[in-house]
């Protein structure tokens, strides 16, 4: 492949060798004409034309060849390794190129490049460019590089090592005025090795001891570190009793959540009385997230051997998301307990229409779990219900206690979600007789409401999913080919999963009477939906489908002027709460930009947070309040920050596939980190987030005045 002999001199002699290239190689011929739009412009576009990434090789040795190494690297193309690799020798270039290496090795492997050879050219350049910057006073970039060395695709057990020693060389090392980041990166790296290559090899005993030493620490000021610290004991299963006591004492709340979480893990250092005298003082905690994992922890922990009644207790707490859980959990916990079961009827009440609705819908559904009969005395108030979120809870009641009339009432719901929850369930009942409901569900329509504009695509995959297997009739195949027609036709990249469901099952059921369905297809979009019918094309036709995929430019760029200003906004609810945001100019330009546009055209005014799963994230901004309705086109992935407690990322599908849809971080989540984009921060107001519920409505989205501090 290009430069294989570049690369080979690269593994050999790691970067030193290329100091020469970094330093004194000239600028690139154009390369100092090559603009801050031009370079963002090719990354929202992926590079889809070699002038465009030969744009982007040229910049790396002009003024903005961090952003050009930074665009490179969201490629993820194994072909621009050798081009990154120098740039570890510059002290300028060095922390971003350790996030594009890292980024790349995500790339398919290149043909007649041998196995291994790249993984190994990338771990070197790392421990050479990380040796460096041990021996500097400012060793700023080690953190981009252990966080890059921890995500590496390791396949063998001696490059797992040679990884996990450097870090664990960096623990060891004191950094007197770089706070506490180059820790955090190492010890976030080790629980991202611990966790994602744990069939590989495990962490060595010395290295569990230095992340024990970093979790233990008394000093406030690093309990980020402390944080990870303990995320990579628990990882790589390395808690030990001394640890646990302590950490469960530290006065981080995020440290005694984690520490809760490893008491309900099958792993813990401790025994059982132990474990549950840990559990019952955590119920009591100062911090809702550590009540809630106590109670997680007690219903996996404790239950068994000592019964439901902290579980009880905990309907009485102060925090909403703590009671939803041990509502939840008494679903299933102590089932014989009659006295629960009278305990959920009670609080099963019919919620007020204009109310809160959420403890009495889901005491529903641990009800219908528990007592079909019960649950079926109020089972049709619930689905008349006029909110739309309680029927949607009464159809997940229904299809628990098998109520085929109130799943066939909700299967025909006009709010989508209802008829969404209904209709799978309806037709694991029912079969073929739920046909004419399931084409009714492919017959719906784009509409608008309160001026958002709502897509059904979720419930139409669902009812696409639901016909698998389905016995072909002339209605059926004319109501999927019709779906994907109407669908195609409004041009929305983020119909792509909604109409791969249509386009599998037309294939299932239908017949080459289909193919001027298809056919057009081919020269679609979205070169993922032409694949899929120019698959069934070729298995009706028997030839070859040719694919001829439009491409369009992206347009909405920002210029370097706008991404110099401080830009802050604020969320305000329908209950009058707010809470501030800051966005982040220098890692997601683009994801800023167009959050900023939806602003600026009232776009999440209105909207709801409608995925609200505590000590996780809350995620909103759909019109139709659910994963499959946003914004149409697709927004591309800038990944490399971390997922900390109130950072705000894009909800995607997959790879750069957002829609506009965001979530908030409640705790630190290194779980998402590479893999979802960060562009901003709340920087006041945290604690309304934390008590954000299901269902909550964004009043509106204003941008504040520049003079404005954050939460001014």
């Amino acid at each position: 492949m290009r430069r294989r002999a570049a690369l080979t001199f690269a593994l050999a002699a790691g970067v030193c060798a290329a100091v020469v290239y970094a330093q004194q190689g000239g600028p690139a011929a154009g390369s100092r004409d090559v603009t801050l739009p031009v370079i963002l412009a090719i990354e929202d576009d992926r590079a889809s034309t070699r002038a465009d990434l030969d744009v982007l090789l040229s910049a790396l040795r002009g003024p903005l060849a961090g952003r050009a190494i930074q665009a490179l690297g969201r490629l993820e193309r194994r072909d621009v390794i050798t081009d990154l690799l120098p740039y570890l020798a510059a002290k300028t270039t060095r922390g971003v190129a350790a996030t594009a290496l890292g980024l790349s090795l995500r790339g398919p492997a290149l043909d007649g490049v041998p196995h291994g050879q790249q993984e190994r050219a990338v771990l070197d350049a790392l421990l050479a460019a990380g040796d460096v910057e041990l021996a500097v006073p400012d060793a700023s970039a080690l953190t981009p590089i252990a966080r890059a060395l921890g995500r590496l695709p390791f396949e063998a057990v001696d490059s797992f090592k040679t990884g996990e020693a450097f870090l664990r060389k960096v623990l060891e090392r004191p950094f007197p005025g770089l706070s506490d980041e180059p820790h955090i990166g190492a010890a976030r790296a080790l629980e991202s090795m611990a966790r994602l290559r744990r069939k590989i090899a495990t962490l060595d005993e010395a290295t569990l001891v230095r992340l024990r030493i970093g979790a233990r620490t008394l000093e406030r000021s690093r309990a980020s570190h402390q944080r990870n610290a303990l995320a990579a004991l628990i990882a790589a299963q390395g808690l030990d009793a001394e640890t646990l006591a302590i950490v469960l004492a530290r006065d981080d709340e995020q440290v005694r959540r984690l520490a809760v979480l490893a008491l309900s893990g099958s792993g813990s250092a401790i025994d059982d009385d132990d474990r549950v005298g840990y559990i019952r003082k955590a119920l009591s905690d100062t911090s809702y997230m550590v009540r809630l994992e106590a109670v997680r922890a007690w219903t996996r922990r404790g239950v068994a051997m000592h019964g439901c009644q902290p579980l009880l207790d905990a309907l009485n707490d102060q925090s909403r998301h703590v009671v939803l859980a041990a509502i939840d959990a008494l679903g299933d916990a102590c089932r014989e307990d009659e006295s629960i079961t009278s305990r959920l009827a009670s609080e099963s009440r019919t919620p007020r229409p204009q109310g809160p609705w959420q403890r009495e819908a889901h005491a529903f559904v641990s009800l219908a779990k528990r007592d079909r009969e019960r649950a079926a005395i109020s089972m049709l108030t619930l689905a008349m219900h006029p909110t739309w979120q309680v029927r949607m809870y009464a159809a997940r009641a229904a299809a628990i206690v098998d109520d085929v009339a109130v799943l066939t009432r909700l299967a025909s719901d006009p709010e989508d979600n209802v008829a969404e929850a209904a209709l799978g369930p309806l037709r694991r009942l029912s079969g073929a007789e739920s046909d004419p409901l399931v084409v009714d569900v492919l017959n719906r329509r784009t509409r608008t409401v309160q001026r958002a504009t709502v897509r059904p695509y979720e419930v139409i995959r669902t009812a696409a999913l639901a016909l698998d297997k389905a016995v072909a009739t002339p209605a059926l195949v004319q109501a999927l080919a019709g779906a994907l027609e109407r669908i195609t036709a409004e041009q929305c990249e983020t119909s792509r999963d909604t109409r791969l469901a249509l386009i599998e099952r037309l294939a299932q059921l239908g017949s080459p009477a289909q193919l001027s369905t298809l056919t057009p297809l081919l020269k679609d979009i979205d070169p993922k939906v032409a694949v899929a019918a120019a698959k069934v094309v070729m298995q009706w036709t028997g030839k070859v489908a040719e694919i001829d995929t439009p491409h369009e430019k992206a347009s909405n760029i920002p210029t370097a002027g706008a991404l110099s200003n401080r830009v802050r906004v604020v969320f305000e609810m329908d209950n009058g709460r707010r809470f501030d945001v800051q966005l982040d100019a220098l890692d997601a330009p683009l994801a800023r930009t167009r959050f900023l546009a939806g602003v600026r055209a009232g776009y999440y005014n209105n909207l709801t947070f409608h995925r609200v799963v505590p000590n996780f994230v809350i995620q909103g901004g759909s019109p139709g309040a659910n994963e499959y309705c946003g914004d149409c086109p697709f927004m591309r992935d800038e990944v490399g920050r971390m997922h900390e407690r109130g950072t705000i990322g894009i909800s995607t599908r997959g790879p750069d596939t957002g829609d506009a849809q965001i979530f908030i971080n409640l705790v630190d989540n290194p779980r998402l980190d590479f893999d979802y984009t960060v562009f901003a921060r709340v920087c006041t107001g945290m604690t309304v987030v934390d008590e954000i519920a299901e269902g909550d409505r964004i009043a509106q989205v204003q941008i504040l005045p520049p003079s404005d501090p954050c939460g001014g």
